[in-house]
């Protein structure tokens, strides 16, 4: 079930990108995920990420996410509208992003460095090193080299790679051969007995995904930290994890009102709502090391970000 808008697909076709993520904890009962699809509105001063499109998901295989993006594609295409988003942001699904890079080619697309951080952080606890990370900070510093490589041009990101693997402790060992499989390098499908030559499989989400270098150089969010104070928001409002179907339409029909405001708002040439100290102070303390990265050593570099970062 899809849920949106004409002017809606208005602001997605005109938008520099969208962030689309998707919630378990409060759906109805007979629906397996809520998925959104958020855009850019509004000018460099005063815009906001806001969504757009509401979708009551029943699976979430690679199909339905394909069925989902041409639905909405042929809702626009009935309203005069083309959609073809600059660049989409994703979290770390295989089956949505294999989806968008179907119905949408010509778009970039990047995955979102919260969702990485996340990710990264289950696996530390499921390989029993979350103590360690707590209680040790060269420890903890160490590991989020490994995210941290996502602040460099993706081409960079291998090399680099290499460099810090033999700086982490001898603990940590599963840990990097998860993310070097996984975000880096590939599994290795097989030696060479000869020539030594190694073949690897592609990684999973390899360095071009997850790289926010060239997000931050245009200006984008590295990040779906607006959506995700969205979704926080949203499970305030309904209460409870499991909704009837018409009260969740409901709290649709609400939400978009309050969509519209904030674009009366924007329209109006108002400043975007407040942001929270210590993330304002965190966004410049980054942007600072990233636009003097020249400054630095690859290995200084990727400490200053490890520093700043958390998961």
């Amino acid at each position: 079930m899809i849920f949106c808008t004409t002017s809606n697909l208005e602001y997605l076709q005109k938008a520099d990108f969208w962030v689309i993520d998707g919630t378990f904890r409060t759906v109805p009962t007979l629906f397996h995920q809520m998925y959104t699809v958020h855009a850019l509105v509004g000018s460099e001063s005063n815009s906001r990420v806001l969504p757009m499109v509401y979708i009551l998901m029943t699976s979430r295989s690679k199909v339905i996410y394909e069925r989902i993006f041409q639905e909405l594609t042929d809702l626009a295409e009935e309203a005069g509208q083309m959609l073809a988003p600059p660049m989409i942001i994703t979290d770390f699904e295989q089956a949505a992003i294999n989806a968008a890079q179907v119905e949408f080619p010509g778009s970039v697309h990047k995955g979102c460095f919260f969702h990485l951080c996340q990710s990264f952080w289950r696996k530390i606890q499921s390989l029993g090193l979350a103590s360690e990370y707590g209680n040790s900070e060269e420890f903890s510093i160490k590991l989020r080299h490994m995210t941290a490589l996502a602040f460099l041009p993706s081409s960079e990101i291998p090399h680099a790679f290499d460099q810090i693997k033999s700086l982490m402790p001898p603990n940590a060992s599963q840990i990097v051969q998860y993310f070097e499989e996984t975000y880096v390098n590939g599994k290795i499908r097989r030696q060479m007995p000869r020539s030594g030559t190694v073949i690897q499989n592609p990684p999973l989400f390899p360095p071009e995904l997850r790289s926010v270098h060239e997000l931050i150089e245009n200006g984008y969010p590295r990040t779906q930290n607006m959506v995700e104070e969205w979704y926080q928001r949203w499970s305030t409002i309904i209460g409870r994890s499991h909704i009837g179907l018409y009260s969740i339409i409901d709290e649709m029909r609400k939400e978009q009102c309050q969509t519209e405001l904030q674009i009366e708002s924007i329209l109006r040439g108002e400043a975007r709502p407040y942001q929270r100290k210590h993330i304002v102070d965190r966004e410049n303390r980054l942007l600072t090391i990233f636009n003097g990265r020249d400054d630095y050593s690859l290995l200084d570099y990727l400490r200053g970000i490890a520093h700043t970062i958390s998961l």
